[in-house]
């Protein structure tokens, strides 16, 4: 249980922080260059001094971003439910990735935490509509206390070739 609270705070920080990015162009992660790639934070991970990267860059050319939960521009939850955040989250995810000069079609891998197992289908259409076969490989969880009371959270992992 302790893992998953702060798996979920880093998210929350990390949802804060990119939230705006797409709207923002100038907004960007500070990078530290390391032997097994690049490793990014927000500035505001990095005022907190919060133990975890928002996302990393492999020397292998593997990307990984942090989960995702489907707030605004000020890191608060959108209104709305499942829907709205779950559009919230693919913004919050193509303004991240383009720092990279990446795209969804890049991921190749998706977790989806989701609070309501009996809104899945509901999230299953708006996911699709965003991705194109071949579809990522995913696996999913239901969650219960998910960042900032969250119906949804998302972690993806991308290739940088």
């Amino acid at each position: 249980m302790r893992l998953i609270k702060s798996i979920t705070l880093s998210t929350l920080f990390f949802a804060a922080t990119v939230s705006g990015s797409e709207n923002n162009p100038s907004s960007s992660l500070h990078e530290v260059q390391t032997p097994v790639g690049s490793f990014y934070s927000s500035e505001l991970s990095l005022e907190q001094n919060f133990p975890f990267s928002d996302m990393v860059h492999t020397a292998g050319g593997l990307v990984f971003l942090s989960g995702l939960v489907g707030s605004d521009d000020s890191g608060q939850l959108v209104s709305g439910g499942l829907g709205p955040e779950t559009h919230a989250i693919f913004g919050q995810l193509k303004a991240h990735l383009a720092q990279l000069n990446l795209g969804l079609k890049d991921i190749v891998k998706c977790l989806v935490m989701i609070d309501d197992i009996e809104k899945w289908g509901d999230f299953n259409a708006i996911y699709t509509s965003y991705f194109v076969p071949p579809y990522p490989a995913r696996s999913a969880m239901g969650a219960d206390g998910l960042a900032l009371g969250a119906a949804l959270e998302l972690e993806c992992i991308a290739v940088k070739k």
